[in-house]
């Protein structure tokens, strides 16, 4: 999935000329590109911290795009649809609900996200770095950090403003897990696309075995799981909460899955 919707550049001139169909692709690709080695942790820890940040970011955009993928009246005018980084995983559940995917849980990418908001908050309320030690991969960073919205943000004691500082230390251990949950929930936005979307065309009947590598979770009721003894693989129906046709009776004529 790709949000990128700049079509014009600038030339110096002050003008914006279209881009070619050709440009348009190299560009969608270059930045797909970018995207993937977003989430390859970097052996340098404050770039390492850079990518966990724009990780979050990215996930939160995504999640977001699928107001508009799934044309959920987003604007076209000002207030337009902001990221929302307190809800994501419940936003994820619910596009999943809202696509017919079943999830193994009523928790997934929970813990996840909430590691992942907990670290980029420290990070976007630093005001600097008090040291950086050791070497990868046990490198780990101390910052010192606003306690931004906390009760003790700032005090008055005998007539003197007091700005109350906190200092956090990060490790490089703890930055890849959050980076790699990150990687998993930005590969099930991927997966809830085209279950959800580009493949809910496919008839319940039909196995996914041909796209199987791109489902990130799997459900107990599955049974084995692929490589081991007695597994088989699901069909879109088990991957579905309702039958496709019932489902697709249940949207706005303009909204059904065509052919």
């Amino acid at each position: 999935m790709t949000s990128e919707g700049d079509d014009a550049r600038d030339d110096g001139s002050g003008t914006s000329p279209r881009l070619t169909a050709d440009e348009i692709r190299r560009q969608i690709r270059a930045n797909q590109q970018a995207e993937e080695r977003l989430f390859v942790p970097s052996p340098i820890i404050d770039r390492l911290l850079w990518q966990v940040c724009g990780a979050w970011e990215t996930v939160i955009e995504q999640v977001r795009f699928f107001h508009y993928v799934l044309a959920e009246d987003p604007p076209t005018d000002p207030p337009f649809v902001h990221p929302d980084g307190e809800n994501v995983a419940r936003d994820m559940r619910r596009i999943a609900r809202k696509v017919n995917l079943r999830l193994p849980s009523d928790s997934e990418w929970t813990a996840e996200c909430k590691r992942a908001k907990a670290m980029r908050d420290d990070l976007g309320h630093m005001l600097h770095f008090k040291s950086i030690d050791g070497s990868t991969p046990n490198q780990s960073v101390t910052l010192l950090r606003v306690p931004y919205r906390e009760p003790d943000e700032m005090t008055v004691r005998d007539g003197w403003a007091w700005h109350n500082r906190r200092t956090i230390t990060i490790t490089e251990r703890d930055a890849r897990e959050v980076l790699a949950g990150l990687s998993y929930v930005n590969d099930c936005i991927f997966a809830l696309r085209k279950f959800g979307v580009e493949f809910a065309v496919w008839p319940d009947n039909r196995s996914i075995e041909i796209v199987l590598r791109i489902m990130p979770w799997w459900l107990d009721e599955w049974g084995a799981k692929p490589g081991e003894d007695g597994w088989a693989c699901p069909t879109m129906r088990q991957v579905r909460v309702r039958p496709k046709a019932e489902f697709d009776a249940s949207l706005p004529p303009g909204m059904r899955p065509e052919f």
